[in-house]
C-alpha cells in the first residue's frame, strides 16, 4: 500500500535502452536542478541480464548508489551498444554545494509495482521511490 513517502514515475521511450536512460535521467530531475549540473564526468552503468523489470531496476539502483556512495549528480544519460549488449552511460560530475540544492532525499528505487511495458508507440516503465 503507498504512503506519503513514496513517489511512483513513469517514464516513456522509443526503445528498452532509451527507456532505461531517461528513468535515470527522471530519478535525477527529482534529486536536483540537472540544468545546473556540467557534464564533467563519466560513468557506465550495466544492466546485466534477465528480464526487462529487472535490468530497470539494476540501472536505478546503480545509478542512486552513484549519488548515495559518490555524491555523483548525473545531467544526462544515453545508452550505447558494446559487443551485443546496452549500457546506460552517464555525464555528470560530483556534488557541489554552492551550485546544487537538494529538492528530496530519496532513500531506494524499489521492486514494489515495477512494470515495464512495449506498446504501439514505445516503451513505458512505472516505478516507485522511497523518499
Amino acid at each position: 500500500m503507498p504512503h506519503t513517502a513514496d513517489l511512483r514515475v513513469e517514464v516513456r521511450a522509443a526503445d528498452f535502452p532509451s527507456l532505461c536512460a531517461a528513468s535515470v535521467e527522471a530519478l535525477f530531475s527529482l534529486l536536483t536542478d540537472r540544468r545546473k549540473i556540467r557534464r564533467s564526468g563519466r560513468r557506465s552503468l550495466d544492466p546485466g541480464s534477465g528480464p526487462p523489470e529487472e535490468r530497470l531496476l539494476s540501472i536505478l539502483r546503480q545509478a542512486l548508489l552513484l549519488f548515495s556512495l559518490d555524491r555523483f549528480l548525473v545531467r544526462d544519460a544515453g545508452a550505447i551498444m558494446k559487443s551485443g549488449r546496452f549500457l546506460v552511460t552517464v555525464r555528470g560530475e560530483p556534488v557541489d554545494d554552492a551550485r546544487h540544492s537538494a529538492y528530496r532525499e530519496i532513500k531506494a528505487v524499489t521492486a514494489h509495482a515495477l512494470t515495464v511495458e512495449e506498446g504501439p508507440s514505445g516503451f513505458t516503465a512505472r516505478f516507485v521511490l522511497d523518499v
